[in-house]
């Protein structure tokens, strides 16, 4: 992101492409909490929120790469992801002075994320189940990971691609990113039994898809 405009109180990307809109009564300073944000957090977001182009900067450098990784491993390599990536951005922007600290900065972002890519993985599921089903039995059965890191980190993405979106979402923010359920459970506006519950069927579906390479 390169930079950001203020016009009649509404904040604009410019040659980022991140488009951005916050209300005009919407920017003073929100209260926010200390118990999940450093000062140097506090200050930044306050200062975000009335606009300043430095801040949003910031906010945005700090976590574009988080974000990133998250969307990579939710949607694989995928043309979309720097599409997907303003749009999430530009979402948080607009909603900055609802965040009251209430949570880490990552995980309101990962909860903006979620939303915004629900729909793109449940129609991509449908869309290439079929297509999927194809190429998986035309796999050669053993198949191994031998050819490096890169080559294994690339296998497992692709595997872990024929989970069912809503098993995926779980596994990835449990095991990629390291939330605890009860902190999927507020990301995703879910039951922590529910979650444990799809959880489970992640790893067994996970375990039966890995055998069937070997």
């Amino acid at each position: 992101m390169s930079g950001l405009t203020q016009v009649d109180g509404v904040l604009a990307g410019d040659d980022s492409g991140i488009g951005v809109q916050i209300p005009a009564d919407k920017i003073e300073q929100a209260s926010v909490s200390g118990r999940y944000l450093s000062l140097e957090e506090q200050t930044m977001l306050a200062q975000a929120r009335r606009g300043n182009k430095r801040a949003l900067r910031a906010f945005y450098d700090a976590n574009q790469a988080q974000v990133r990784t998250h969307l990579y491993r939710l949607l694989g390599r995928d043309n979309e992801i720097d599409d997907v990536m303003q749009i999430v951005f530009a979402r948080a922007f607009a909603a900055l002075h609802t965040f009251k600290g209430n949570s880490t900065i990552s995980t309101w972002l990962y909860r903006i994320t979620a939303n915004t890519t629900h729909n793109i993985l449940r129609q991509r599921f449908r869309r290439d189940r079929l297509k999927s089903a194809f190429q998986w039995f035309n796999l050669s059965r053993d198949a191994h990971l031998h050819s490096g890191q890169l080559d294994a980190r690339d296998q497992a993405q692709r595997i872990l691609q024929r989970l069912r979106p809503d098993l995926r979402e779980v596994f990835v923010l449990y095991h990629y990113e390291g939330l605890t359920l009860q902190e999927i459970s507020d990301v995703l506006g879910k039951p922590v039994s529910t979650l444990g519950d799809r959880l489970t069927r992640a790893r067994k579906q996970l375990h039966r898809l890995v055998n069937a390479r070997a």
